[in-house]
């Protein structure tokens, strides 16, 4: 294949790839605690003659908008957001995995849970249990779970939610459901705060991310069109190479 047709074709890939990112940031446009993904575009430069020069349009990664997205009151008081950085550990069967998504619910030992039944886990890697007689549950800013338990006068302590945080965020895998997984040791997320009642919004800009959407359809079409053009430029190329008599 000619050089021109590759540097399209490579282009087309890039293009290609940035979609499927957008796409999966639309359609979790509405996901608690989902964090916006970008993609890096570079060049790269290949010398196939002394005197020929390529550029090749490379992926070279995606990275993570890690920024915080709005809070919005829920009333539940299971329901919990993240303010500042920090992921929330949870125990799954593929083992620990942290997660910013506070939809948080009881399972029927009273532990607390994610929606999907996931365990979380408080200080210590312990679960954190709700007595079936509570009747109020409070949690703090700085984590503690207290409830009001048998109608008692005073509140128990029930435990204290980990909030956990990572030396290379970006490094973190997302696994589907809010979660994340990573080798990385967690360290206490020190400055991080937890409000009860609300979640944590997806950080997604839909209009921006539309408008992007938009521009690299556009930037796909005129790709296209190059190559279509160029396919002629060669068939012509060839034809005219076919009749010329020695």
């Amino acid at each position: 294949m000619e050089s021109p047709s590759l540097v399209l074709l490579s282009n087309q890939e890039a293009l290609q790839r940035a979609m499927d990112i957008v796409a999966n940031n639309v359609a979790n446009a509405s996901t608690s605690g989902f964090k916006r993904e970008g993609i890096e575009f570079d060049t790269l430069l290949s010398r196939p003659a002394p005197d020929e020069t390529l550029d090749f349009v490379v992926d070279r990664a995606t990275y993570r908008d890690v920024s915080n997205g709005p809070i919005s009151p829920t009333g539940n008081p299971l329901d919990i957001a993240i303010q500042g950085a920090g992921y929330i550990p949870v125990q799954t069967a593929q083992g620990t995995r942290y997660t910013r998504a506070g939809t948080f619910q009881l399972n029927t030992d009273g532990q607390l849970t994610t929606l999907a039944g996931d365990v979380v886990l408080g200080d210590g890697d312990q679960p954190i249990s709700v007595p079936s007689t509570t009747t109020e549950i409070n949690i703090s800013a700085d984590g503690f779970v207290t409830a009001r338990v048998d109608k008692g006068a005073s509140l128990a302590q029930l435990g204290k939610l980990s909030v956990v945080k990572f030396d290379n965020e970006q490094a973190l895998q997302a696994q589907g459901r809010g979660l994340y997984a990573t080798e990385q040791q967690p360290q206490p997320a020190a400055g991080s705060g937890i409000v009860q009642g609300a979640l944590e919004q997806s950080n997604v800009e839909p209009v921006v991310e539309i408008t992007q959407m938009i521009q690299i359809m556009r930037s796909y079409e005129q790709a296209v069109n190059l190559l279509g053009q160029e396919n002629v430029r060669l068939d012509n190329a060839i034809s005219t190479l076919s009749k010329t008599t020695v």
